[in-house]
């Protein structure tokens, strides 16, 4: 399969349906929004707060995995993070009261940082020449779990009592998850001679190679800690808020002292090494890595976002059954098998830039056109529609997941995981704004920022002939 050897299929195939199962996990609740207010008693702004909540925990948590797999290796943090998902589940499928609901839905974001871990092992394991499509291949068919979630649960459901058949249906995605983590810590295998001799610190300064890159790292942080703030400021707003408005007040500032900090750790932490010659193969440029944030958070960012709530969209405009919305809305996801994948191969063949170009173009124009679907329409067009779209997102996805580990692999996981965290920051805000206007003026807030993003890649370089290294 591609030139890959015996090794590599083994690795890349345990790690896709580790990913795979997180992120059916991750998405067990979009299927069941309508069916959770019938049968609990939650309002649609109270579904719309859990939407948010189930990828905020998500942003910080990219970036802790991304240095914990750097330091422990992905075998081990990947079998963890499938046992902990299990525990997620079985909490949200016995959830009783929202309060229960918002926990597990925090929780469950954790979940979402599992992509990383897979990026790493990949990028161990496959050359520069098998990158994009090695890493497509795990992130595509990895994906695809949001799918298999929107259209494999809503069956399993309806063999139950409506009450008890989403929580039957939950469980179910745990107890994969918990088989899956005994599988991969067995059979999965660390690549030789990778060192992991980083020093474990959460509040680790990333490294950069010059004083205008320490500057772009700096201000690519406000938006982490500004979708965090966002987080705050909603469940504060919630009706069953966690905490009033005045301790939501005391965590902003804190926020901002935090990253201020973070500013001043970064800067004494790079200033020696910018002080002192750096050699060329350890030269990057961090405002590449600030164009991948860009482009993630439109390209899954956006795709977390609408599939969230595209199920329950189709239900209400086209007065379907939530099996059937189920299955059309999945559509959103279903690419994931083909087009990430190829979107990696694509980068490989044609270069990441020219392919993101196309790949963001195509989804401004879908987004344009979904913004367009009303209840005239036949569903059938309306899933089109939203198919071309979210092709041309996933063949972003994959095209920008070939770039992260050509730009200083020895620093993959962090990067990965800062990039992956711009993933979140854009669901966070697209969630956000989603409660705050209909989903045809949502549509058309997607395609305004994809639209933003397609100026931002005439600055992208080519990484086809950028040198590797591991010391």
């Amino acid at each position: 399969m591609f030139g890959f050897d015996s090794k590599q299929k083994s690795v890349l195939h345990l790690t896709w349906v580790a990913f795979f199962l997180t992120f059916a996990a991750w998405f067990n609740m979009a299927p069941f929004n309508t069916t959770i207010m019938r049968t609990v008693g939650l309002s649609a702004g109270e579904i719309n707060i859990l939407m948010i909540m189930n990828v905020a925990l998500t942003i910080p948590a990219r970036i802790v995995i991304g240095t914990l797999v750097d330091r422990f290796g992905p075998r081990r943090v990947f079998s963890a993070l499938l046992f902990y998902s299990a525990g997620v589940c079985f909490y949200f499928a016995w959830a009783q009261t929202f309060s229960d609901f918002l926990l597990a839905r925090l929780l469950m974001g954790i979940v979402g940082g599992g992509f990383v871990v897979g990026i790493k092992m990949i990028a161990e394991w496959f050359p520069p020449g098998k990158m994009g499509t090695a890493q497509g291949i795990y992130a595509g068919w990895g994906n695809f779990g949001a799918a298999f979630a929107a259209f494999a649960l809503p069956p399993v459901a309806a063999l139950f009592p409506e009450a008890l058949g989403w929580r039957v249906a939950a469980g179910l995605s745990g107890a994969l998850c918990l088989i899956w983590a005994a599988v991969y810590l067995y059979f999965s295998r660390e690549a030789e001679g990778v060192q992991r001799n980083f020093r474990l610190s959460l509040l680790e300064a990333i490294e950069v190679t010059s004083w205008k890159d320490l500057v772009f790292m700096s201000l690519l942080w406000l938006p982490v800690y500004g979708a965090v703030c966002a987080v705050l400021w909603r469940l504060a707003a919630s009706p069953a808020p966690p905490f009033g408005t005045g301790i939501a007040w005391t965590l902003t500032v804190g926020l901002a002292v935090l990253y201020a900090a973070g500013v001043l750790r970064s800067l004494r932490a790079n200033r020696p090494r910018l002080a002192a010659p750096i050699p060329p193969e350890k030269r990057y440029e961090f405002s590449q890595v600030v164009i991948l944030c860009l482009v993630y958070a439109l390209t899954f960012g956006s795709e977390l976002a609408v599939v969230s709530m595209f199920p329950g969209f189709l239900e209400t405009t086209f007065d379907l059954s939530v099996t059937v919305a189920g299955v059309l809305g999945s559509c959103f996801a279903l690419m994931n098998l083909v087009t990430r994948p190829g979107g990696g191969w694509l980068a490989d063949v044609f270069g990441p830039r020219r392919t993101l170009a196309v790949a963001v173009a195509g989804s401004a124009f879908g987004y344009g056109a979904m913004s367009a679907i009303t209840g005239d329409w036949h569903p059938g067009g309306a899933v089109a529609v939203a198919l071309l779209c979210s092709m041309s997102l996933q063949a972003g996805n994959g095209a920008c997941f070939a770039v992260v580990p050509l730009i200083r692999r020895d620093l993959t996981g962090r990067l990965a995981g800062l990039t992956g965290a711009y993933g979140n920051i854009g669901a966070v805000f697209f969630l956000t704004a989603l409660s705050l206007m209909d989903a045809l003026a949502f549509f058309r807030l997607l395609g305004g920022y994809a639209l933003l993003v397609l100026v931002s890649l005439v600055f992208l370089k080519s990484f086809h002939t950028r040198r590797l290294s591991y010391t």
